[in-house]
């Protein structure tokens, strides 16, 4: 067990370089090619265009018409590249997997954010949940099941494989439960350097346009009517009479069903079936060289995701 600790970090260190390529020219794609290309598509104009580092981004835009082809149009074109990354790589070595694995990644993320975005009201969902009321369901329920389907397809295609690359007891004692304690320490690890750099980044940067874009309607609607409320007052009032009122129409706008936490709980029991189901892979040791193409592949990403913001300042 003395090259267990050093494989699980390898393995995670590849995790989290591949997860930032991933998500760096997702983000990318999303953007600029997905909201921007069809800005230009239906006539707009983009004019404002902000990047974060580790987290998401937004565009500005002027156009009369379009607006919900515009609002879809990130999430259309990551569905697509992700559907081509994992149909169009044949090949079965453990970095093909992981192409085919970030394929579902891709189709992961734009369902998932369609799906509670529908629901909830924010970012690129907000216009389906305007225009489709309480029938928000006919969206947000057949995305999360793509959600849930891609899940699965991605844990079956590469989970095996990078359990694989981990050190296995010596027969007859049980040889597979350090592989794979070692692949979900490595995936938390990963997941959470990720996640602490995004939520680091939009805490330090307070960026308020990407706040007000993924606040859920219902926090949206309380505030504007708060506003309101306060400027019909005849005096300014007083912090206790703000947090009634806030309290009353909080009370008015009901919590909507938690679609997101339970969509998350099925995601990882979708995660867990696709890796329980699969094939174990052969032994196999993690390259240096797959390793290093990772590595320069992050930080080429999020150098370019950097400049591009510079660009658009």
């Amino acid at each position: 067990m003395s090259a267990w600790w050093p494989s699980v970090l390898r393995l995670a260190a590849l995790v989290t370089c591949v997860g930032l390529a991933t998500s760096r020219l997702g983000l990318v794609v999303h953007e600029l090619v997905g909201h921007g290309g069809a800005t230009l598509a239906v006539g707009g104009e983009v004019t404002a265009v902000k990047l974060f580092t580790f987290a998401g981004g937004w565009i500005r835009f002027r156009t009369t018409e379009g607006h919900l082809a515009i609002a879809l149009g990130g999430l259309a074109v990551e569905t697509v590249a992700g559907v081509a990354l994992f149909a169009l790589t044949r090949k079965d070595s453990l970095g093909a997997r992981i192409v085919r694995a970030v394929g579902c990644a891709l189709v992961i993320h734009a369902s998932w954010y369609l799906s509670t975005g529908t629901w909830h009201g924010y970012g690129d969902g907000l216009e389906l949940h305007r225009m489709l009321g309480d029938d928000r369901w006919l969206v947000a329920v057949p995305a999360a099941a793509v959600t849930l389907a891609a899940a699965f397809l991605g844990a079956r295609t590469v989970l095996p494989s990078l359990a694989a690359t981990l050190p296995r007891l010596p027969a007859p004692r049980p040889r597979r439960w350090p592989s794979v304690a070692g692949t979900a320490l490595a995936l938390v690890l990963s997941g959470a350097i990720q996640l602490g750099a995004a939520l680091g980044e939009v805490a330090l940067r307070r960026d308020a346009a990407y706040s007000a874009v993924m606040k859920p309607e219902r926090e949206r609607v309380i505030a504007s009517e708060l506003r309101r409320w306060e400027q019909r007052q005849v005096r300014p009032p007083s912090a206790e009479q703000r947090e009634a009122a806030e309290r009353a129409l909080a009370a008015r706008h009901r919590k909507a069903f938690p679609f997101a936490i339970v969509l998350a709980v099925l995601t990882l029991a979708a995660i867990l079936a696709g890796a329980l189901t699969a094939r174990e892979a052969p032994p196999g040791e993690l390259a240096r060289g797959l390793l290093v193409r990772a590595a320069a592949l992050a930080a080429g990403s999020i150098a370019l995701v950097i400049a591009l913001d510079a660009a658009f300042l």
